[in-house]
């Protein structure tokens, strides 16, 4: 029996490698996949800070604004407000990952998640930088154009009635957020090598003792291992790492490179409560063939996603 194949609007306009490599259409279900995984991160990592609103974010607390100085005539805007109003933009914010998260007015629930988590950010984040944010914020950004509500989605709903229909999308955007997640992963590797902490075990072995250290590397750290143990764990991270970056675009070597990649991710999570990065793990799904995951997911749908787009009278975006 002949397997199914997708039937959707193919971008026949793009030649040549390169341009079908960066512009041609495919299924949405791996942008939207990582849609709705990307809304469920940000209310877990936004809804952390609720309980401290006021200290943050009002003028009853310890914020510091970034630009107040350099942008004056903002100040009404750029100052901390009152608590109850901290709150309401908080609810606000909270808000618009439930929109990204359930592809309700996407667009716009994304764009308020940009302007918020900016306004934020220069409130008091700024005072922490971290490269967990700026990936986060180059994620929304990207999103928003991505078309990640196309299936899966209260907009996909109101637009032909039912949220399993499906669209195609260009592939652009799928390739800007791979691209990053493979640069993420080179440089925290790369620089291990001319970083002098990072020419052996002792700055790892420090790092389980550490403020960041977790009951779990308390544990790790009092077995009786000597300190080429942990010399053999740095090499092991600056060698495989990188290979398992660039792995994730070769077919062959994907998965263990997945599977090396997203287990180096849960480590650093429960050794060093660095668990922001996580999100990479579910995102990851965008380096593989993207009409082999709608066949899959059309597999395991039991009947409710279609082999073929859905067809639109009229288009509403």
């Amino acid at each position: 029996m002949k397997a199914k194949t997708l039937e959707y609007n193919r971008d026949n306009s793009t030649h040549g490698f390169w341009e079908r490599w960066w512009l041609r259409t495919v299924p949405p279900h791996g942008l939207a996949f990582t849609r709705i995984c990307l809304g469920l991160f940000m209310l877990v990592y936004a809804g952390l800070y609720i309980p401290h609103i006021t200290l943050m974010f009002s003028s009853h607390g310890l914020s510091l604004p970034l630009y107040i100085e350099q942008l004056p005539w903002f100040a009404p805007v750029l100052n901390p407000p009152s608590p109850l109003v901290a709150h309401i933009v908080y609810g606000v914010f909270m808000l618009s990952f439930v929109g990204m998260t359930l592809g309700a007015w996407f667009r716009f629930s994304t764009l308020v998640s940009i302007v918020l988590s900016l306004y934020h950010w220069q409130l008091q984040l700024h005072m922490f930088p971290t490269s967990y944010n700026r990936i986060l914020l180059l994620t929304f950004i990207v999103m928003l154009f991505s078309g990640a509500h196309r299936t899966w989605s209260y907009d996909q709903w109101r637009r032909s009635g039912s949220p399993w229909d499906w669209e195609p999308v260009s592939i652009l955007a799928q390739r800007f957020l791979t691209i990053q997640i493979t640069g993420t992963f080179l440089g925290v590797s790369l620089q291990k090598f001319w970083l002098p902490a990072w020419k052996g075990g002792e700055i790892l072995a420090y790092s389980f003792t550490s403020r960041w250290a977790t009951p779990l590397a308390w544990w790790y750290i009092r077995l009786p291992f000597t300190l080429n143990h942990y010399d053999w764990l740095v090499h092991i991270v600056k060698w495989v790492q990188p290979v398992a970056a660039a792995g994730m675009w070769i077919p062959k070597i994907r998965w263990p490179s997945y599977i090396f990649l997203s287990g180096f991710l849960i480590k650093v999570s429960v050794m060093l409560s660095i668990w922001w990065f996580v999100f990479i793990i579910p995102a990851s799904v965008l380096f593989w063939n993207q009409e082999a995951f709608t066949l899959w997911c059309i597999a395991r749908s039991k009947g409710r996603i279609a082999h073929r787009q859905v067809k639109l009278d009229k288009i509403n975006s």
